[in-house]
């Protein structure tokens, strides 16, 4: 049960650390600046992997990566940076889907 509520807290956590970053970045102007950095800020905090060589456990892709990059002598990062690479991608890809979405309602909408 410890693992459940380790992953509770972790995304509570994860939750305020969001929204804390969604008010700070409010009165950004250059919106597609804002909403990038919004974007790679979930995208980073949100994506889980394996953990390391603990097979069935998962934690979230920044800690395996540092932990694995810097901690573990043998350590292998490559699959947390993968993970974190295609989510930086998608994150990329609907931010400007949404941007042009966006700017196209308004050209339409006027």
């Amino acid at each position: 049960m410890g693992y459940v509520w380790g992953w509770i807290l972790c995304l509570a956590a994860t939750a305020v650390v969001i929204a804390c970053g969604l008010w700070m970045t409010r009165r950004w102007k250059p919106l597609l600046l804002r909403d990038l950095v919004r974007a790679f800020a979930i995208a980073t905090l949100l994506v889980p992997v394996t953990a390391g060589k603990f097979d069935g456990f998962y934690a979230p892709a920044y800690v395996v990566l540092m932990y694995e990059g810097l901690f573990v002598a043998d350590g292998d990062p490559i699959p947390a940076l993968s993970a974190l690479t295609l989510a930086w991608g998608a994150a990329l890809v609907t931010t400007i889907v949404l941007a042009a979405r966006r700017r196209f309602w308004r050209r339409a909408r006027d």
